[in-house]
């Protein structure tokens, strides 16, 4: 009996040790900016290449979960632009900001929509770091600015 403990204990340790989404640590900063007038959002994020290695490309992505950010925006995913790619020279991090202006296509929804990201029990707005192998690293938005 003391065995099978043993080894279910080891096998879980072994789960989550590799559970580690966030080990890249490259997200400093992000925000939502809602402009009402234009009846826009802007996702925001700051990055860091400090713990990838040289010339590793990559992109940021906004994930947007629940039915009331998706229905608004008329999506789930919102991609930044430009593919990054980390430097050369690994003795300086070098710093990203990324953003994406999307229109708003229920601005009757926007005092909704900011109430559901600011709240610290949803996770409405994640941004995510991708590249070909996958997810590098995340981190929930709670942060708003209201224009």
């Amino acid at each position: 009996m003391k065995k099978r403990i043993t080894i279910m204990a080891l096998l879980v340790l072994i789960i989550l040790s590799g559970c580690n989404r966030n080990a890249a640590e490259m997200i400093n900063d992000g925000k939502v900016i809602v402009n009402k007038e234009e009846k826009t959002m802007t996702f925001y994020g700051k990055l860091t290449d400090r713990n990838l290695e040289k010339d590793t490309t990559f992109q940021a992505r906004f994930y947007l979960e629940g039915g009331v950010i998706r229905n608004a925006l008329g999506t789930d995913l919102v991609y930044t632009d430009e593919e990054l790619k980390s430097d050369s020279d690994l003795q300086n991090a070098e710093t990203y900001e990324v953003q994406k202006t999307v229109e708003i296509k229920q601005p009757e929804k926007i005092d909704e929509l900011v109430k559901a990201i600011k709240d610290k029990e949803e996770k409405a707005v994640s941004i995510e770091i991708i590249n070909e192998n996958g997810r590098i690293d995340d981190k929930v938005i709670h942060k708003v600015e209201e224009k």
